[in-house]
């Protein structure tokens, strides 16, 4: 229980105290005077190919995919509704439309650049201006 509590807390300071963002020193601290950069976001079910949504979206440089999924749920919260976890490891993806990720089903929401499978977080990954970046329901 305890434990539970200290990762959660930790999560939670990540998120909102971090120059970076999710993701602690995953950037120098914003300003307002960066530029906006455009992206194309896109949410697919590749498992039950129930939906394949996508949506430009503009940011400010600097920013990180987490930030891309963030500005897309506030212009369309029907296709583009998340909902996250935070761990030590930064924020964790759960589901996607409701669509939710199950360890006894073998699921996960994967993220991908350009159709590149990251390596790193939502959080973490900072984006470029013109990437298409996506979130997939998948199987492992």
């Amino acid at each position: 229980m305890m434990r539970t509590l200290v990762t959660m807390l930790a999560g939670l300071l990540l998120l909102y105290l971090a120059p970076g963002g999710v993701c602690q020193g995953c950037a120098a601290p914003r300003t307002h005077l960066q530029p906006q950069i455009d992206v194309t976001y896109t949410v697919v079910d590749g498992v039950n190919q129930s939906f394949n949504d996508s949506i430009p979206v503009t940011v400010r440089q600097g920013s990180f995919f987490f930030d891309v999924m963030v500005a897309a749920q506030k212009i369309d919260c029907r296709k583009f509704s998340f909902m996250y976890t935070l761990d030590v490891w930064g924020a964790y993806i759960t589901s996607v439309q409701g669509l939710q990720a199950d360890t006894h089903q073998h699921t996960y929401w994967q993220l991908l650049s350009n159709d590149i499978p990251l390596k790193l977080g939502s959080g973490c990954y900072a984006i470029s201006d013109g990437e298409r970046l996506e979130v997939r329901f998948s199987k492992y």
